[in-house]
C-alpha cells in the first residue's frame, strides 16, 4: 500500500481482496492512502470498496491508537464520504484516550470532525479541555487549525479560544497567510471578542506583506471576518489591500469566495467600485460554482452598495429560476429583496419566486415575511395576490415574534408599506400591526412616516395608532427630513386625523429643509406637504410662501398631477402666489397633452378660486374638447368644480362665451348633487332671523346653483353662516379657498351677503344677545 507505484486503485483492490485479514493499523493506513493518493472524489464516494473500508474501520475503531484515529478521520473527511456512524464510533472510542494524542493528532482529528460535519458536540467539548491544557505544545498551524475546526463545527469554547488568543498574540509573526486568515475567520465566526488580535493580524497582513500571499479563500475569509468583527481605521486600510489582492486572484475565485468578498465589503460599508465591476464581469461566467446562498449574498451585496450590475443580475435571475427549490426560505427572501432594492426588472423570476415563496410561507421568519412583501411591492409585482394573502395569513399571528435585534419597527413599517403599496386588502393584518406597534421602539423617522403613510394609503382607520404617532413625531420632529415631513403630513391629512401640535411642528421644521430636496422624485414632497396642510385646513402661511419660492425654480420636475395638486393646495388654503401661478400656467399650457381630465379640472378650479385674471388660461384649461369630451371620466366633485370655473369665466368675461357653456346643464346638476345639507348652526341663525321679523327663504338656491343659507331673493340680500369647516385652523378668522370663492361669486352675481362667523355666534349667551348681534349686522 505504501510502495513505489501504489495508487488509490491498488489500495482499494488490495482491500477488496485481503481486507478481511487487515488489522486496525492496516485499515487506518489504507484509508489514509486512498485519501492521499486521491482520485475522482465523486466516484470514490460511491465506490462500494470505500464504503466497506469505512465500515471495517468502524468495527475496529476500539483497537485504534491515536495515529490511527487521526489518519482515519482525516481520510474520510478529505474524501467527503458521508459516514456519520464511523465518526460517532471514533468519537466514542477515543474520548477517554485523548491524553495519548500528540498535538498534531489532536488538531487533525478535530479538523476532520469539523470538515465532515460530524455532529458530536461532546467530543468537541472534551477536545477543548485537552487542547487548552496543552496549548504550549501547539505550533502556529495547530493553533489556527484548531480554531478553524471549532468555528466550522459551530462549537463555542470560550476558555479554549481565550488560550488560543493569548498563544497566537505571542507568536503571530510565525503564522503564514493561511494561518492568519483561518484564525481571524474562526474568531469572527464564533463572535469571540478579540480586538487586539484582530488589530495585530491586520497590521501583520499589511506591514509584513503577508496579504500578497493570500489566495482567493484567504481573501474571502479575512474580508468576511473583519466585516463581522472589527470596525477601525486599520480595517479600512486592510480592505483597500484586500481589494487589490482580490483583483489579482479573481481567476481562482468560485461562487463561495465571490459571495463572501462582496458580502464583506457591503457589510463593512467599504466602497470598492473597481473590485465590484470586475467581480460582476467575472462571476457571470462562474455561476455554476455558486450555491443558492452564494447567489443570494452576491445579489444582496450589489444591491446594498448600489453598484449597478444588470448583466450579472440577469444571469443570477436565470440561474436562480431553475434552482429555487435549493434556496432556504431566508436565502430566497434575501434574493428577492436584492432584486427589488436594485430596481432590476425580472418579471419571470418574480413570478417563479412568488410561487416558491407561497409554498414555503411557513418557513419564513416574521422579518423574512416583511422583506418578501416589501420586495414584491417595491418591484411593482401587483399580480401576486395569492402570495400577499399567504403572507398576511402567516404574519398576522406572529408579529409579536419580530426579531428585537433587527429593529421590529422597521419590519412593521416595511410590511405595512408593502401591503399598502401593492394595494393588497388585508384589514386584519393592519389591525394586528396596530396592536404590535410599540411606539417607544419607533425612533427612526422613516419608519414613523412609512407606517402612517401605509395606514392612510390602505384606508385603515386606526385612531389610537395615529394619535400615538402624532405625539411621537411631534417630539422627534428634528429627526425628520423634508420627504418624511411631507409623507407624515400627507398621511394624517388623508386619514382625516386632526393633529394640530404635529402640523405646527411640521410647518416649523419643514421650511428650512425644503431646499435640501435635490432629487427629482423629491419634487413631490413640495406638493405633498402643502396639499396635506390644505386638505387638513391648517393655516401655514410661511410654509406656503417657502414652497412657492422653491417650487417656482423646479416646476420642470413636476408631473402634471404634481402641478395640479400644487395649485389646488394653494387655492384651497386661500394662499395667493401670483408668481407661482404664472409659472404654473406657463408650465401647464406647454404640457397640457400629458394632463388627465381630473388634473385639468383641479387646475382650472384652482385658478378660478384664486380669481385669476387671464381669460386665455381658462380657455386653454377648460376647453370642452379636452376636459369634458368624456364627462363620465369625471366624478361629481370634479364636474362641480368645473361648474364654478364656468361661472367664474362668465362673470369675469361676460363678452366671451364660456368654453364649458355646452356642458353647463350637466355641470350644474353635478354641483347641486354635492351641495351639503344645512347645519344646526344655520337653523339656529334662521330661527333668530325669523324672531326679528327678517323673512327669508331658508337654504335658497340661485339660478346659478349656489346655495344661500338665508336669502331674500327679491332684494338679493342674504345671510351666510360660516362654520368651523369654512376657516383655516390656526388662523385669525381666515376663510379657506372654497368658502371665499363662493362668497366672491355671490357678490359678483349681485348679492349683498352678510356673514355670520361661528366664533362670533357661539359666544352669544342669550336670545337677546343674538337679536342684538343680528340687528347690528343687517342693513
Amino acid at each position: 500500500m505504501t510502495g513505489q507505484g501504489a495508487t488509490c486503485e491498488t489500495v482499494l483492490s488490495l482491500f477488496a481482496a485481503e481486507g478481511a485479514r487487515f488489522n486496525s493499523r492496516s485499515l487506518a493506513t489504507a484509508a489514509h492512502r486512498v485519501a492521499k493518493y486521491g482520485g475522482k472524489k465523486r466516484e470514490l464516494r460511491s465506490d462500494w470498496r470505500v464504503l466497506a473500508l469505512a465500515d471495517a474501520c468502524r468495527t475496529h475503531a476500539r483497537n485504534f491508537d491515536a495515529q490511527n484515529f487521526a489518519n482515519t478521520a482525516w481520510a474520510f473527511a478529505k474524501l467527503g464520504v458521508d459516514v456519520p456512524r464511523l465518526f460517532e464510533e471514533i468519537a466514542n472510542a477515543c474520548r477517554s484516550r485523548l491524553g495519548e494524542f500528540k498535538t498534531q493528532n489532536l488538531c487533525i482529528t478535530a479538523w476532520a470532525f469539523a470538515k465532515a460535519g460530524a455532529a458530536v458536540p461532546r467530543f468537541f467539548d472534551e477536545v477543548a479541555v485537552e487542547a487548552r491544557s496543552r496549548l504550549g505544545e501547539f505550533n502556529e498551524q495547530d493553533l489556527s487549525n484548531t480554531a478553524w475546526a471549532f468555528a466550522t463545527a459551530g462549537v463555542a469554547a470560550p476558555r479554549l479560544f481565550e488560550g488560543i488568543r493569548e498563544a497566537a498574540l505571542s507568536r503571530l509573526d510565525e503564522f503564514n497567510a493561511r494561518g492568519l486568515a483561518s484564525t481571524a475567520w474562526a474568531f469572527a465566526k464564533l463572535e469571540v471578542e478579540a480586538p487586539q488580535l484582530f488589530d495585530e493580524v491586520a497590521e501583520m497582513a499589511l506591514s509584513r506583506g503577508r496579504i500578497s500571499d493570500f489566495n482567493a479563500q484567504d481573501v474571502a475569509n479575512v474580508a468576511w471576518a473583519y466585516a463581522r468583527q472589527n470596525k477601525t481605521e486599520t480595517t479600512r486600510r486592510l480592505f483597500g489591500a484586500l481589494a487589490d489582492s482580490a483583483l489579482s486572484n479573481l481567476r481562482d475565485f468560485n461562487g463561495q469566495t465571490f459571495a463572501s468578498v462582496v458580502w464583506a465589503f457591503a457589510t463593512a460599508g467599504v466602497e470598492a467600485p473597481p473590485l465590484f465591476d470586475a467581480i460582476a464581469d467575472a462571476a457571470r461566467f462562474k455561476l455554476n460554482t455558486f450555491g443558492a446562498r452564494d447567489l443570494g449574498q452576491t445579489a444582496w451585496a450589489f444591491a446594498k452598495t448600489g453598484v449597478e450590475a444588470r448583466s450579472l443580475f440577469g444571469e443570477i435571475a436565470y440561474a436562480a429560476r431553475s434552482r429555487l427549490d435549493e434556496f432556504s426560505a431566508r436565502d430566497l427572501a434575501t434574493l428577492v429583496w436584492a432584486f427589488a432594492s436594485a430596481g432590476v426588472e425580472a418579471p419571470l423570476f418574480f413570478d417563479d419566486a412568488a410561487d416558491t415563496a407561497r409554498s414555503r410561507i411557513r418557513e419564513l421568519e416574521p422579518r423574512d415575511l416583511a422583506n418578501v412583501a416589501w420586495a414584491f411591492a417595491k418591484a411593482g409585482c401587483r399580480d401576486a395576490p395569492r402570495l400577499f394573502d399567504a403572507i398576511a395569513e402567516a404574519a398576522r399571528p406572529r408579529l409579536g415574534d419580530l426579531d428585537d435585534d433587527d429593529d421590529p419597527s422597521r419590519q412593521l413599517a416595511n410590511i405595512a408599506w408593502a401591503f399598502a403599496t401593492a394595494g393588497a386588502d388585508a384589514p386584519r393584518l393592519f389591525d394586528a400591526i396596530a396592536d404590535a406597534v410599540r411606539i417607544d421602539e419607533f425612533v427612526n423617522a422613516e419608519h414613523i412616516a412609512s407606517t402612517v403613510w401605509a395606514f392612510a394609503k390602505a384606508g385603515v382607520a386606526a385612531p389610537d395608532l395615529f394619535d400615538d404617532f402624532a405625539d411621537a413625531a411631534a417630539r422627534r420632529i428634528g429627526d425628520f427630513g423634508a420627504r418624511q415631513l411631507a409623507t407624515t403630513a400627507w398621511a394624517f391629512a388623508t386619514a382625516g386625523r386632526d393633529a394640530p401640535r404635529l402640523f405646527d411642528a411640521i410647518a416649523n421644521a419643514a421650511r428650512p429643509k425644503l431646499g435640501e430636496l435635490d432629487d427629482d422624485d423629491d419634487a413631490r414632497a413640495l406638493v405633498d406637504v402643502v396639499w396635506a396642510f390644505a386638505k387638513s385646513g391648517v393655516e401655514a402661511g410661511l410654509l406656503f410662501d417657502e414652497v412657492s419660492v422653491v417650487a417656482r425654480s423646479r416646476l420642470d420636475e413636476f408631473t402634471p398631477k404634481g402641478l395640479s395638486d400644487l395649485a389646488w393646495a394653494f387655492a384651497t388654503a386661500s394662499r395667493k402666489a401670483p408668481e407661482l401661478f404664472a409659472a404654473i400656467a406657463d408650465a401647464s399650457r406647454s404640457r397640457l397633452g400629458e394632463f388627465t381630465k381630473q388634473n385639468r379640472s383641479d387646475l382650472a378650479w384652482a385658478f378660478a378660486c384664486l380669481d385669476w385674471k387671464n381669460a386665455d388660461v381658462f380657455s386653454t384649461l377648460t376647453s370642452a374638447a379636452l376636459v369634458v369630451a368624456d364627462p363620465e371620466s369625471l366624478d361629481d366633485r370634479q364636474l362641480s368644480q368645473l361648474h364654478l370655473v364656468s361661472l367664474h369665466f362668465s362673470l369675469e368675461w361676460p363678452d366671451k362665451g364660456s368654453p364649458l357653456s355646452e356642458c353647463e346643464s350637466m355641470l350644474l346638476a353635478a354641483y347641486q348633487r354635492v351641495e351639503s345639507a344645512p347645519s344646526q348652526l344655520q337653523r339656529d341663525v334662521a330661527t333668530a332671523l325669523y324672531r326679528l321679523g327678517w323673512t327669508h327663504v331658508f337654504d335658497h338656491e340661485t339660478a346659478e346653483g349656489l346655495s344661500l343659507h338665508m336669502a331674500q331673493p327679491d332684494t338679493k340680500r342674504a345671510v351666510e353662516v360660516h362654520a368651523t369647516s369654512d376657516y383655516l385652523k390656526g388662523s385669525d378668522s381666515k376663510l379657506n379657498g372654497p368658502a371665499h370663492f363662493k362668497l366672491r361669486l355671490c357678490r359678483l352675481l349681485g348679492w349683498d351677503v352678510v356673514r355670520v362667523p361661528f366664533f362670533e355666534w357661539e359666544v352669544l349667551g342669550s336670545a337677546a344677545d343674538q337679536d342684538a348681534y343680528l340687528r347690528a349686522k343687517l342693513p
